[in-house]
């Protein structure tokens, strides 16, 4: 299993990715929710909606690989490390992306929890799990 710093890391990766979970399946949510239909958008009412299911699906598919290498061990190698990283730095920058696009950085106090303790959480593990230089 590795260090003891391996397993925190782990830990830690995991408690970020579960702490994701309630922000991303709000965004699931939205996906057949007509309140998200926007009937003034060129591409049409439910384009919205689509991109809430891309959304979802591409969190999801970057979460599973972040929680695929983390649970590697220390065989994941700086590759894998390398992948994880990039995987999280996406999921960070879109779970923040709504202060510059739309001036809202979370649509409430809980989300904001969610989205601190999620970043946090991850960004904090996928570091501790950073290869070591020579190994």
């Amino acid at each position: 299993m590795g260090t003891t710093r391996d397993r925190i890391g782990t830990a830690v990766t995991l408690a970020g990715i579960a702490a994701a979970a309630p922000s991303v399946w709000q965004t699931v949510t939205h996906i057949t929710d007509d309140t998200y239909r926007a009937p003034e958008v060129r591409h049409g009412a439910g384009h919205v909606q689509y991109h809430m299911a891309r959304e979802a699906l591409v969190t999801a598919g970057a979460m599973a690989g972040v929680a695929l290498a983390a649970l590697a061990g220390p065989g994941r190698g700086h590759t894998g490390w390398r992948g994880m990283a990039a995987a999280t730095a996406g999921f960070a920058a879109a779970m923040w992306s709504g202060g510059p696009t739309t001036g809202v950085w979370a649509p409430n106090r809980k989300a904001l929890l969610l989205h601190v303790a999620s970043t946090g959480a991850l960004v904090t593990g996928v570091a501790l799990l950073r290869p070591r230089a020579g190994r």
